[in-house]
C-alpha cells in the first residue's frame, strides 16, 4: 500500500518531469523560426503568446496580458514583435477603438496552426491512454492542484504588476 509521503514524493517526481517538458516546449521550434526572420529574436513569452492566440482564437491585448500574467505594456510589445514577423495582426475593436485585437495572419495562420496540432501531440497521447472517467479524474485533479497552488501564492491569482501599488500610510510616530 503506497503512504502519502509516498505519493506527495512520487507526485514531486513526476510534476518536475512535467514542468521541464513544459518549459522547454517555450523555446521556438525550427518549424516556428522558419516562418519569422529579422529581429527581435523569438523568446518565450512570444512563443507563449502566440500559442494562445492559436489556440483560443482572436483577443485583446488586454485579454491576453490577463491570461498569461503579463504587464499590457509587455503583451502590446510582444504582440508588436509577432506583428513585425508577420505572425499575428493587430486591428482596433470596432466597437472600443481603444482596444487592439490580435489574431493570426491570415498568411501564416496555417503553418502556425500546424505547429499547434504538433504540440498537441503529448496531451492527445497522454489523454488517449485513459479512459473516460480516467481522463474527467485527471482532469479533476489538475484543477484541485491549481486551486490550491493560486490559494497558497501571497497574491492569489493576481500577478505583482496586478496589485497596486505600495503606498506609505500614516504612522503614528511619523507626521504625514
Amino acid at each position: 500500500m503506497i503512504t502519502n509521503d509516498e505519493q506527495i514524493t512520487e507526485l514531486r517526481r513526476l510534476l518536475r518531469r512535467v514542468m521541464r517538458g513544459l518549459w522547454a516546449r517555450r523555446r521556438p521550434t525550427p518549424e516556428l523560426l522558419e516562418l519569422v526572420s529579422g529581429e527581435p529574436p523569438l523568446g518565450r513569452r512570444h512563443v507563449g503568446l502566440l500559442a494562445q492566440i492559436g489556440t483560443d482564437g482572436e483577443r485583446s491585448v488586454g485579454e491576453l496580458a490577463r491570461e498569461l500574467d503579463l504587464s499590457l505594456p509587455a503583451a502590446s510589445k510582444l504582440t508588436r514583435d509577432l506583428e513585425d514577423h508577420g505572425l499575428v495582426e493587430r486591428r482596433e475593436d470596432p466597437e472600443d477603438r481603444r482596444r487592439t485585437v490580435v489574431a493570426l495572419s491570415p498568411r501564416t495562420s496555417k503553418r502556425v496552426r500546424a505547429w499547434l496540432e504538433q504540440r498537441s501531440k503529448p496531451l492527445e497521447q497522454a489523454l488517449a491512454t485513459l479512459d473516460t472517467k480516467e481522463q474527467e479524474a485527471f482532469l479533476k485533479g489538475l484543477r484541485a492542484l491549481g486551486d490550491a497552488l493560486m490559494e497558497e501564492s501571497a497574491c492569489g491569482t493576481e500577478r505583482r504588476h496586478h496589485r497596486k501599488a505600495h503606498r506609505r500610510g500614516a504612522h503614528r510616530d511619523r507626521p504625514v
